[in-house]
Parts: C-alpha cells; structure tokens; sequence
C-alpha cells in the first residue's frame, strides 16, 4: 500500500469514527444539545480535524443519518435484493416492508430515534434541498423499492392502487415507520418504561393490511 494509499484509509477510519460516535451521542443527548466540541472529545480527534471533515455540526448531522440509513438498507437489499420484486406478489413485498419496520423497532430504535429527532432538526435549520442530496440518494432503494411495489400491484391486484401513490406511501408504510419511531421513542399516551409494545406494532401492522387489500369505493 502506498503512502497515499495508507493515507486515504486512515483518513476513512477517522471519518467513520466520527460518524459512529456522533451518532451514539446524538442518540443519548439529542442532536439539539450537543456541540460540536462534545463529538470531537468524545472521538478523540481535534476540532480542527473536526471542522476539516465536517464544516459546521448540520453537515455531520446529514452525514450520520446519511450513513446510518445506507448501513441499514444495505443490510435489508442483501436479505430481498431490488431484483426480487417481479418474484413475489406486491402484497407479499408490502408485508416484508411492514415487518421491517417493526423489526427495527426491535432491533433498531437507536435509529429510528435518531430520525426522528433528524427530521424535526433539519426542518427547524431551513435546511436547503441541495444539503439533502447525499442523504436523499442513500435512501434509492427504499424509494424504487417502494415505487416498484406499487407497480407491481398495478399488475397482479393484491393490494389497492386506487388513491395516488404518494398518498398511499404516506397513509401506509411512512405512518407505521412513524408510529414504529414514536414508540420507539416513548413518545406515546400511557408508555411505560422497557415495555415491549411489539402487540400494538402487530395490531397496526393488521390495520393497514386490512385497509390495503379492501377495493376502493
């Protein structure tokens, strides 16, 4: 390996050690209350080397959920690749999309923690749409994953295409993400400390399915 070579990866290293601490301290704190002096002390990098990765705290905020959700989907497209679309009934790949969304409510409420909290920060920054690209282009998979569904249905019938598709996204799979996140988050009437409300997730997960697979008026 050249001295170049060696370089770019121990720059790389740096980075995702960044990326990996900010997110963890943006979790526990709230990506309102924590500096951006808090992440290089706790990365154990300068705040120069800080401010030379990352220009001011809104970019590394991107930058982590940016990374976060491309580790994620990664993961779910190894375990039901784009590819598989045209080989399972839409209903089935609707299905799959709910249970993930309960799966990382399981196993991933540090994440949907963090999003939630990403999009009220980002909202409040005024952020610009052009800011956004490298995060709106880690989420492509998710995005055409949804979109070919969607078709699919159009063709095989199993569930309804009656209402635009965007709406339909935003009434469906977007509102069990959020309640998934909400509850993640314990932001929920009457929550009690550690109770798994996966039985409430399930019942919700029924509701949509049944909403889904009745014909349109």
């Amino acid at each position: 390996m050249s001295k170049s070579e060696r370089q770019k990866a121990k720059e790389n290293a740096r980075r995702e050690r960044i990326l990996d601490v900010a997110f963890r301290i943006f979790v526990e704190k709230k990506i309102e209350s924590v500096s951006m002096g808090e992440i290089a002390e706790a990365a154990e990098v300068g705040r120069a080397t800080l401010f030379r990765c990352y220009a001011n705290k809104l970019e590394l905020v991107i930058a982590v959920c940016t990374a976060q959700w491309k580790a994620y989907l990664d993961e779910l497209d190894a375990r039901r690749p784009l590819t598989s679309v045209d080989d399972i009934p839409a209903i089935d790949r609707f299905i799959f999309t709910l249970d993930s969304y309960i799966d990382m409510y399981q196993n991933h409420k540090d994440l949907l923690q963090y999003n939630d909290n990403f999009n009220h920060y980002v909202t409040h920054e005024g952020v610009k749409p052009e800011q956004l690209e490298a995060f709106h282009a880690s989420l492509y998979s998710a995005n055409t994953r949804f979109h070919l569904m969607y078709e699919k249905a159009k063709e095989d019938k199993t569930f309804r295409t009656d209402i635009p598709e965007e709406e339909f996204l935003r009434v469906t799979v977007h509102s069990m993400m959020a309640t998934c996140a909400h509850y993640a988050g314990g932001f929920i009437w009457g929550a009690e400390d550690n109770k798994d409300y996966t039985p409430e997730l399930l019942l919700q997960k029924d509701m949509i399915l049944n909403y889904v697979t009745m014909s349109g008026k």
